[in-house]
């Protein structure tokens, strides 16, 4: 057929940014100390209810050892450089939802003190680091762990360095692996098993019991609302909203949209390649002059897939193109875009639009065919 294609080029763009409380529940590390002028000062982990703690109370069940581990791939952890461990049976944390306003005050004074871990380094066949654990012996509050008595007993352990003004450190959450490297309780026991009336079986086992969430608490500190710079954080909980000029009469009725792709400079002073940003059309608009919010007003649509890209050579370009051509269609009403950082960045990371760049602006450049 006689196609021809045309190309419009939108730079009616304009940004603000906002900050809410941030939550690390979705980062592949436990953090702990202070990094960049933001402080962590604790971690949560929880570990799942599962059948073998009451087992364990079986009088022909006999605990050997409990441990709780948690890893790193950090090959100069000493155990001067890590943290303690704590346990409270009653204390919660919502992974997705947590964030340091929930833990104003807090305090691990009530809290079972387990101490400092033992530190394993440990190497392949060919002496080369593989991972690094951390280990605590947890067998004096077995009974707390083992309590079938208590219906809303909730297992969980804090992580806390004495001195994380000097010191910081990284280790693997439950979203890092598939399970290997999970943090966990290991638990070895041994159990007597009748065979007849003179012989007994003695059966010695193992169980693994995983994390059911965690979360590193991320400080931010004061937020002054003046100096909030157009970019992102997952740290900082910087956020930014983008609106482009672009409605059903951006192109003439009927056309098919080619390609899409939207053009952002960022300020290579600060940031590096390979930071993942995700742009959200926003589903719901929300009438508010605020910047700084406790959770996010902004409701996007939450494509599945996210619209995605990584930031390459100083630009992060983005497709659009299903998006617009809802728009031109009528499905979709265009009420901006929410700009976020991945979670899955270095929360320590941030990045800035460069919009006053003028050998490189903003701009949406769209191929189409008109109908």
């Amino acid at each position: 057929l006689p196609l021809s294609m045309n190309t419009v080029s939108i730079d009616l763009i304009s940004f603000s940014s906002y900050r809410v409380a941030p939550n690390l529940g979705s980062n592949d590390r436990l953090y702990l100390g202070t990094k960049n002028s933001l402080d962590v000062p604790l971690s949560f982990i929880g570990i799942k209810d599962h059948y073998y703690w009451s087992n364990s109370l079986d009088s022909t069940v006999t605990v050997d050892s409990l441990h709780f581990i948690l890893y790193s791939n950090d090959s100069l952890l000493t155990q001067s450089s890590t943290p303690n461990l704590y346990f409270k049976s009653d204390s919660q944390f919502n992974e997705s939802k947590s964030t340091y306003l929930d833990f104003e005050g807090f305090t691990t004074a009530d809290w079972e003190d387990l101490g400092l871990p033992i530190v394993n380094v440990n190497t392949d066949t060919n002496a080369l680091f593989t991972h690094t654990e951390l280990v605590w012996n947890i067998m004096s509050i077995d009974s707390m762990l083992m309590d079938t008595v208590d219906s809303n007993l909730i297992r969980n352990f804090a992580i806390q360095l004495t001195n994380r003004d000097t010191n910081f450190i990284e280790l693997l959450s439950r979203e890092a692996t598939s399970g290997e490297k999970d943090p966990k309780v290991k638990m070895y026991f041994r159990q007597n098993i009748e065979v007849s009336e003179d012989s007994t079986f003695h059966d010695t086992v193992n169980v693994t019991i995983y994390s059911f969430g965690d979360i590193s608490i991320i400080d931010p500190g004061s937020i002054d609302t003046e100096s909030i710079n157009l970019g992102l954080s997952n740290g900082i909980g910087l956020r930014s909203l983008v609106s482009i000029s672009f409605d059903s009469a951006s192109i003439p009725e009927g056309s098919l949209i080619r390609k899409a792709l939207l053009s952002l400079p960022i300020d290579t002073s600060g940031s590096s390649d390979g930071y993942n940003i995700i742009v959200d059309p926003i589903d719901e608009s929300v009438d508010t002059a605020d910047v700084v919010f406790e959770t996010d007003p902004y409701i996007g649509i939450g494509y599945n897939p996210p619209l995605s890209s990584d930031i390459e050579n100083g630009m992060f370009i983005i497709s659009l193109k299903s998006f617009l051509q809802n728009i031109t269609l009528g499905n979709e009403t265009n009420l901006g875009f929410k700009v976020v950082a991945n979670e899955k960045n270095d929360p320590f990371e941030s990045i800035n639009f460069d919009i006053e760049n003028e050998s490189a602006k903003p701009i949406l450049e769209i191929i189409y065919v008109p109908n």
